[in-house]
């Protein structure tokens, strides 16, 4: 059987004159000239018209940045094709333009108390930076104030003064032996609370200091805290003030009562500083943090020392702030060290002697008794999460680390005290709340001991720029009448 009979086609009728290109095909409509594109034949083509592109769906983002995407609808060799047409044509469809009338959406901006101004903050975005904290001045200033001079944090910066080493008037007081049990690795011991008598005399109410006024050629007297404060203004945030009273040839700096002395700040360098509230039942108020690290600190002095070790170490006065008769709790072992630091240009000058009084918190008992200041971060959770009960003994660097940076002038300044007073160590207390939501009980993860000077090097403190500061100051107010 033949395949002609198996496989018989039909006809077609013909067509005269059909719809299409003509048989034959006049010169100018020939592909002459036109550029080789490449072509697959694996690829998609594209769409004759697409009135929805503008419109994408932001899935399609999310695919474009992954790797190796490539768009379905893509013509295969579009931009070597491009590449083919010469430069006039280029400039003939420069002077061509198309406007676009349609509206711009606006993107969303989140704006929240604490939080950066943009969606970029989690990711670290260019636009991370977030509102400044509205500070008003610790005093308020009247217009019957008079400006005497007025120094930027950029010159006070340059200032830089080398003072020969101290000179000691008196020690008063006594101190106890440093409990060494809170050097563990693994801690979380209750932090105590004990009653104890803890002075914060100003400096013109000392009767040491108003002694030695009477009966020394030193001019100018000053408290640790004070000349601490000074040395680390460059680093400070929160505003603060200071008194000073001049008597004569002698000059007090004082603090004031209820002032940024009598209390100590919490994250003040942070990014996300605890913010003012009026509100007394809200924990979290920059207000009621700096309370309660005061209120921490007090107490962890009482528990960092060891009260009824008998290797106390007695100095050559007693206390010159306690009266047993009036005071009906008993007193906070502590010491003091008056220091005369001579803030002359040079040895040949005449003396101009700084008296300051610094203070000791505990000793290591030994061949040589080597005394100790200690002092207390705390963690109040402002998310609602307490981790350095969990993280502080396997990650104690990042933990530091991250104090250093959002408590960098308090540190700064214990640092400088202790340095003045002339310790060997500082012992640093880290204390959590049991519960972010109680700020009345804490527990004491961890110590650290830092030598001070090693500190200072580590948190970038220059105390020549401190005493720089001091005695800029010191001129000034010698300047005045």
């Amino acid at each position: 059987m033949s395949f002609d009979k198996i496989f018989k086609l039909p006809s077609f009728s013909g067509n005269t004159d059909p719809w299409g290109p003509p048989a034959a095909i006049p010169e100018s409509l020939k592909f002459n000239d036109v550029p080789y594109a490449p072509y697959s034949k694996n690829d998609k083509l594209g769409k004759v018209a697409d009135w929805t592109e503008s419109v994408k769906d932001p899935k399609d983002n999310k695919r474009q940045q992954q790797r190796g995407y490539r768009d379905p609808y893509h013509a295969y060799g579009a931009n070597a094709a491009a590449s083919f047409f010469n430069n006039d044509e280029d400039g003939d469809n420069a002077s061509f333009s198309v406007v676009d009338n349609t509206k711009t959406r606006q993107p969303t901006v989140f704006k929240a108390k604490g939080r950066a101004n943009n969606t970029n903050a989690r990711t670290g975005g260019p636009n991370t930076r977030k509102p400044q904290k509205n500070r008003d001045a610790s005093v308020k200033v009247t217009e019957e104030w008079e400006l005497i001079q007025s120094n930027k944090f950029n010159e006070l910066q340059k200032l830089s003064f080398d003072v020969p080493p101290s000179t000691d008037i008196g020690t008063y007081g006594y101190v106890s032996p440093y409990n060494k049990g809170l050097d563990k690795p693994r801690l979380n011991q209750n932090l105590k609370t004990l009653d104890r008598t803890i002075f914060n005399v100003t400096t013109s109410e000392d009767p040491v200091i108003q002694k030695l006024a009477e009966e020394t050629a030193a001019k100018v007297f000053a408290t640790d805290a004070i000349i601490s404060l000074l040395m680390c203004t460059t680093k400070s945030v929160n505003p603060w003030d200071i008194i000073i009273n001049k008597s004569g040839d002698k000059i007090f700096f004082d603090k004031r009562d209820g002032g940024p002395l009598d209390i100590l700040s919490v994250d003040e360098n942070s990014t996300d500083v605890p913010a003012d509230s009026t509100d007394k039942s809200n924990i979290n108020s920059a207000q009621n943090l700096a309370i309660e690290a005061t209120y921490i600190n007090q107490n962890f002095a009482v528990n960092a020392i060891l009260e009824n070790d008998p290797k106390k170490v007695k100095f050559a006065n007693p206390n010159p702030f306690y009266n047993p008769d009036e005071e009906q709790d008993p007193l906070l072992a502590h010491g003091y060290r008056y220091k005369s630091f001579n803030l002359a240009e040079s040895p040949e000058d005449e003396p101009i002697n700084l008296v300051v009084r610094t203070e000791v918190d505990a000793v290591i008992p030994g061949k040589t008794p080597s005394f100790v200041n200690v002092r207390a971060l705390n963690e109040y959770g402002p998310n609602g999460v307490l981790e350095w009960k969990n993280k502080f003994a396997n990650q104690r660097g990042a933990i530091v680390t991250a104090e250093m940076k959002k408590n960098l002038c308090k540190l700064s300044r214990w640092t400088a005290q202790s340095i003045l007073a002339g310790v060997s160590s500082l012992k640093i207390g880290f204390v959590s709340r049991q519960t972010p939501k109680d700020n009345t009980k804490h527990i004491i993860v961890g110590v650290i001991g830092q030598i001070p000077t090693q500190l200072a090097s580590q948190i970038n403190l220059n105390i020549s720029n401190g005493w720089g500061i001091v005695k800029s100051i010191v001129n000034i107010a010698t300047a005045l009448d």
